[in-house]
Order: structure tokens, then C-alpha cells, then sequence
């Protein structure tokens, strides 16, 4: 059986209402101690009506994936031009303590999901949020062009992505991580910025 499109904004409510519940039931349960019928019981709705629009609960975690990107790529839009005037220090940290409120938010929903990215297929979806930061970092170095100089500026803005966000993840998912996430954010705001002005240095600015 076909499932429907949430055409109509009752349809829309009752298919977000079934996200929602899908981050509910796996902060609970874990993926695979998830049912539809939990979704479900959730959500309010029988199981016949989650099947109108799911075929299966993968279907619910790859939409609860795209839920949670589209939360991440909103935050990045909103910060964009406040990002693109600030030093790099105070930039970072900005990102950082706004990804870490995102992520905790809700009693820690996104934080307790991303622990099952896996299962949740979360890598389908990680690029975008790549290439959406991968954005926000030439349109702040075209604010600051004396950045445009830096030697391998591709690897220098891919290692600075990468090493940041998934960090900052994985600090918050450590269940008794050595350093606080202060200090965390302190020492890789430190460690990238270094390794931006190196990477100048060796460009000869």
C-alpha cells in the first residue's frame, strides 16, 4: 500500500506529531527496542494511521534524520550574519555552544538519537550540513579576505569543519568525558585557530 503525502495541514501535524514521537520512543528504547506500535502509542494515533504515511519505522528514522538536519542547517542560517563579523575565537565558541544547546535541548532528544546515528542512517545527511558550514566559511572569509590567503584553503576549511562539530558531538555523548565541555571548547577553538594561522604562515601573510 501506497503512503500518503502530507498534503494538508492536518495531515502535515499528524506526520510531525509521528517524528516527534519516533525521537521519544528511540531516546527510550534505543532503534531496535522501537516499534511502531511504541511510535504509535506515542504519537496518539493507531498503527493504522502511522501506516498511512510510514511504511515502517526505517521510514520514520530517515525522516526524523531529515528533521534533525534541517533543525542544524536552520541554526547555521540564523547565525550566518552574526558568524561572518566576528573574530575567529569568538566565532567558534559561538558555533559550538549553540550546536551543544541544540543538541541537548528537548531533555537531550537529538544528543540520546545521535547515539544510534548509525541505525539512523545520519550519514545520508551529513554533507549537507558540511556544505551548508562549508558556506558560512567563505562568505565570512570574503568579510575577511586576508583568510582567502591561507595555504590549502579546501583542507584547511575541511579539517576546521570537521574537527569542530563532530567534536563537540562526541564530547556530549561521552558519558564522563576527562575535560568539561568548556575546556573542550576552549582547547579546539585554540587548537583550529592555530592551525588557520599556520596554515597563513606558510601562504607567507
Amino acid at each position: 500500500m501506497a503512503t500518503r503525502k502530507p498534503r494538508q495541514s492536518r495531515s502535515k501535524v499528524t506526520v510531525d506529531t509521528i517524528i516527534e514521537a519516533g525521537f521519544i520512543a528511540v531516546a527510550s528504547n534505543g532503534t531496535s527496542g522501537t516499534t511502531t506500535r511504541h511510535i504509535a502509542d506515542i504519537a496518539g494515533v493507531s498503527v493504522g494511521s502511522l501506516y498511512e504515511y510510514f511504511k515502517n519505522k526505517e521510514e520514520i528514522y530517515d525522516a526524523m534524520a531529515r528533521t534533525f538536519v534541517k533543525e542544524v542547517l536552520d541554526m547555521v542560517k540564523e547565525l550566518t550574519p552574526i558568524i561572518i563579523e566576528q573574530e575567529l575565537e569568538p566565532l567558534f565558541e559561538m558555533i559550538f555552544y549553540t550546536f551543544r544547546d541544540l543538541l541537548t535541548r528537548d531533555d537531550d532528544r537529538y544528543l540520546i538519537c545521535l547515539r544510534y546515528a548509525t541505525e539512523l542512517k545520519y550519514e545520508k545527511y551529513i554533507g549537507q550540513i558540511e556544505m551548508a558550514l562549508m558556506e558560512v566559511l567563505m562568505k565570512y572569509m570574503i568579510r575577511h579576505p586576508r583568510y582567502l590567503k591561507v595555504n590549502n584553503l579546501s583542507v584547511t576549511a575541511y579539517i576546521s569543519i570537521n574537527s569542530s562539530i563532530f567534536n563537540v558531538a562526541r564530547h556530549l555523548i561521552l558519558p564522563n568525558p576527562q575535560i568539561s565541555f568548556d575546556e573542550m571548547v576552549k582547547g579546539l577553538s585554540t587548537m583550529i585557530i592555530s592551525y588557520i594561522e599556520a596554515e597563513l604562515a606558510k601562504a607567507g601573510n
